[in-house]
């Protein structure tokens, strides 16, 4: 392989992967362009809104000592006449994430609040028999799991299915963290295509150095 091709290879190579230990936490309410809709997720396949307006009783989040994620429903308003529009339905607040490894079984760490109850985690449509069915005051209490499940390589899908036995107001707040062996694939930021350019660039001089040896 000539000076140029090995170069090259080792710039983009540094600056597309790595390999290392993933342990990545994801949460609710994320809002990057603050245009009030979760980054993330989705509920029963539509938008999930931020809450703006939250339902009595219901806890100010984030809060570290119950959830990093902020509530997130069918509407931002979740107090008053809105609230009760839809009532005693299931709700599927869906993640999607990418598993880049191959598949395999690998822990998933949950915390989370939810008007009302809980129901199941689904992964990949497949119950990770978690739910808060036996609690009380669902919506102001943390609960929390650590559960194995199988990814697999590619796309994954989380469904937290949340019941809303009694109508109302209805919401998720919740963390999770995906632990297990995976390739991590970066998007190279500017200085990385600088830093091929400065590669490509160098390569003269070394070919110098090379015949002048």
């Amino acid at each position: 392989m000539s000076i140029r091709s090995k170069l090259l290879a080792a710039l983009i190579g540094a600056s597309f992967a790595s390999s290392a230990l993933a342990s990545v936490t994801y949460s609710t309410g994320l809002d990057a362009n603050h245009d009030g809709k979760d980054d993330q997720f989705t509920v029963n396949g539509a938008t999930a809104y931020l809450v703006t307006s939250t339902a009595a009783g219901w806890p100010v989040l984030p809060n570290s000592a119950i959830t990093s994620g902020k509530y997130i429903s069918w509407d931002p308003v979740q107090s008053g006449r809105n609230a009760n529009t839809l009532k005693d339905q299931t709700y599927k607040y869906a993640f999607q994430f990418n598993w880049s490894g191959a598949a395999l079984t690998t822990g998933l760490d949950f915390r989370w609040v939810s008007d009302d109850y809980l129901t199941d985690i689904l992964l990949n449509g497949v119950s990770l028999g978690v739910n808060n069915l036996g609690a009380s005051e669902v919506w102001k209490i943390s609960n929390s799991a650590s559960v194995t499940g199988q990814v697999v390589g590619g796309l994954n899908t989380l469904q937290f299915v949340v019941n809303n036995t009694g109508g109302g107001a209805t919401g998720l707040a919740a963390d999770f963290t995906v632990n297990g062996d995976a390739t991590l694939v970066h998007v190279p930021e500017p200085g990385s295509f600088m830093l091929v350019g400065l590669g490509l660039a160098l390569i003269p001089a070394l070919r110098k150095r090379s015949t002048a040896k």
